[in-house]
């Protein structure tokens, strides 16, 4: 009977301690899906002359990015230099894999981002010293959508120290500033519109 007992206690131990090692586990799993494990670097494309900073992936197959990036504009004609912080969300429908190499393509990206200049040169309601309605959107905010294509590398499992995948990317956006100036004023070429950015990507 005691023999019965004991048994009986040792197996709801190991039970109890199997679900706590399992909810610990899950916790890990989320606070490591908060880790960013790309990098990026860019030229251009509306967000500033060079910007760069982390991302995430997820989704199946990663077909979804989420980037975070710091952006400069140096100083030009006798005005300031600024920073602007954009946040740009990223779908990749599919993927092709070019046979017998390491590398892929991305033949087509989708993002859409919220850029915002870092200055009070800008701002999100009109000020006083303006007649009323004279700025009738917000000169801080920008969206931008943008279409472009990603080229990667991955590196092979032997060969990897600091991380597992190189690309390449463009990216051609227009803005809603852009697009209100095509309405307003009829005649504006649609290349004038767009705005191109190029950029490096180091999947760890």
């Amino acid at each position: 009977m005691l023999l019965g007992v004991s048994l009986n206690a040792a197996a709801q131990e190991k039970e109890s301690v199997s679900a706590y090692e399992h909810r610990m586990a899950l916790r890990v799993e989320r606070w490591n899906k908060l880790i960013p494990h790309i990098a990026l670097l860019q030229y251009a494309g509306g967000m500033g002359t060079v910007s760069a900073g982390p991302g995430w992936s997820y989704a199946r197959d990663h077909c979804l990015e989420t980037h975070l990036l710091l952006g400069f504009i140096p100083k030009r004609y006798n005005r300031h230099a600024y920073w602007t912080l954009t946040a740009r969300e990223l779908w990749m429908p599919w993927r092709l894999n070019i046979p017998k190499t390491n590398f892929e393509v991305r033949p087509l990206t989708v993002s859409l981002s919220v850029n915002s200049i870092l200055h009070e040169d800008f701002w999100n309601r009109q000020p006083d010293r303006y007649p009323s309605g004279y700025y009738s959107i917000s000169t801080r905010l920008r969206f931008l959508l943008g279409i472009g294509q990603r080229f990667s590398y991955n590196i092979p499992q032997s060969r990897r120290v600091w991380g597992q995948r190189f690309s390449f990317y463009y990216e051609v956006s227009i803005c809603d500033l852009y697009v209100r100036q095509a309405i307003l004023y009829k005649g504006i070429p649609f290349h004038d519109l767009l705005t191109i950015g190029v950029g490096f990507i180091h999947t760890f």
